[in-house]
């Protein structure tokens, strides 16, 4: 009886072992294991799955709409210094010309973070007219190409790039993103009242935001530019690049400057 007990006893003790065993091997092989940072799991089963990383958050798309277009606000405003392209209302032959240095003028400061006063602008507009005349041959009337390439050779902007046959809803998008946008237009398209009748033929001006259906612009073909706001129908209509004359501005393409 004595060892039929002792039998059943050690018998009981080697299961209990055993089991002890298989319990601890089987929460080893079920716990979660640190692995390059990231956590997965070793399982029995399954054992050909794939390890899934986290997603970094820089990965994380920014919140679309139904359409799967990124959602644009009501209202962009962008802090742009201004100039008119005649700074002391000096409307000579050579400031009636001076609209695309002004609007690069304008983008340079705004980039720099710097002050811009009638003094500044003025010097700035002289110096790059010399600079187109002595490396360029004139300073008259140019594309949008052209004033791509002032801006490096002036200024070193080096990041600027001509966008053609956008649609209208492109200036929004692209004045989203948080920076200013130039546009050559046919200048009395625009219908600006503070231009002298019957406006420019040929144009540049800045824009810096927008509100509802409003363009936002630095316009520096008059005093009053300061945040002078078109009709986006109205603006659109106007953008033409130059096309090689003034009186055939209404053939040029659709353009826009805008900063990568």
């Amino acid at each position: 009886m004595a060892k039929t007990f002792k039998f059943f006893l050690s018998l009981a003790v080697a299961l209990a072992i055993a089991g002890g065993v298989f319990i601890l091997s089987r929460k080893s092989a079920e716990a979660p294991v640190e692995k390059n940072n990231l956590t997965v799991f070793n399982s029995r089963e399954n054992t050909n799955a794939t390890e899934k990383p986290a997603v970094p958050a820089e990965n994380i798309l920014p919140e679309k709409n139904k359409d799967g277009e990124k959602n644009i606000p009501d209202k962009i405003s962008i802090v742009v210094p201004f100039t008119s392209q005649a700074p002391f209302a000096n409307w000579d032959a050579l400031h009636e010309e001076a609209c695309e240095e002004a609007s690069l003028v304008m983008l340079k400061y705004y980039l720099d973070k710097k002050l811009l006063t009638p003094d500044i602008a003025e010097k700035e507009i002289q110096k790059m007219m010399k600079f187109e005349i002595k490396n360029y041959g004139d300073y008259k009337d140019s594309n949008a190409g052209e004033i791509v390439r002032l801006a490096e050779d002036f200024y070193k902007i080096s990041n600027l790039k001509v966008i053609y046959d956008f649609q209208k809803e492109d200036l929004k998008k692209y004045l989203d993103i948080g920076n200013p946008i130039i546009v050559p237009a046919a200048g009395r398209l625009l219908g600006n009242p503070n231009f002298t009748a019957p406006g420019p033929l040929y144009h540049n001006l800045v824009l810096v935001g927008y509100d509802g259906d409003a363009i936002i612009t630095n316009d520096p073909g008059t005093r009053k530019g300061l945040s002078y706001a078109y009709n986006i129908d109205i603006l659109y209509n106007a953008i033409h690049d130059f096309p090689g004359k003034p009186e055939n501005i209404t053939q040029g393409r659709k353009a826009m400057i805008v900063l990568e």
